[in-house]
């Protein structure tokens, strides 16, 4: 897992447990599921979890058949899935893989009692932390100049002299960012709206994603 949407928990909680069960709407019962895979320890001694979680869901639905020249078109319903890979550390945050797959967070506060909102991040204050940034990418609003928002792309964007100056009055929204996390190297992607997404190192895994996220965007988030 190297990517997701962030969740804050409000509550605390010191386990997430897998589970499986139904529920009815427009007639049609539906299942969920919280698949925990693997629950392990960080380098900072906090217990993370890994696994995935799915959800049924009532969509609409057309059918369209050929009779005899005549095109007959129905309306009705029908059951789709969704499924997405989620991680997070209890009592501190969840992520979910995707955009779509936020449903997640409500299974986790079903099995834990614990409120989980997706996260807002303050860009500007996760950019002033690090080492040695580099952005790539600023998407930006805000701005009192001509060029009210925007999304920009290049190199050490903060150097230039004009775009920096107007980064500098305005409020991040995205942000792409080549730094330093320990040894590392990282080329990252972030969002007001709480996606983060580690391009670099390659390597990264699951552990190291989660191990990031609690020690460099957390203390971002809200």
């Amino acid at each position: 897992m190297k990517a997701g949407v962030l969740g804050i928990v409000r509550d605390d909680f010191e386990v997430v447990d897998s589970f499986s069960d139904t529920v009815e709407s427009d007639g049609h019962e539906l299942e969920r599921v919280l698949d925990v895979r693997r629950v392990f320890s960080l380098p900072t001694g906090h217990v993370a979890f890994e696994g995935r979680a799915a959800v049924e869901r009532v969509v609409d639905s057309t059918t369209t058949e050929l009779d005899f020249g005549e095109v007959r078109v129905e309306e009705g319903s029908a059951t789709e899935t969704r499924v997405t890979e989620i991680g997070g550390v209890p009592g501190e945050f969840v992520v979910a893989g995707s955009g779509k797959g936020t449903f997640a967070f409500d299974l986790v506060t079903h099995d834990t009692g614990a409120d989980i909102e997706r996260a807002s991040l303050d860009l500007d204050a996760f950019l002033d932390e690090q080492d040695d940034a580099e952005p790539w990418r600023a998407g930006f609003y805000g701005n009192d100049g001509n060029c009210e928002n925007g999304v920009l792309h290049g190199t050490d964007l903060l150097d230039d002299p004009e775009v920096g100056a107007m980064l500098d009055d305005a409020q991040l929204n995205q942000l792409g960012l080549d730094c330093t996390y320990g040894d590392h190297d990282v080329k990252l992607t972030a969002s007001e709206s709480g996606y983060v997404e580690i391009y670099r190192p390659s390597t990264f895994d699951s552990e190291e994603y989660l191990q990031y996220l609690l020690e460099e965007v957390v203390p971002h988030a809200e």
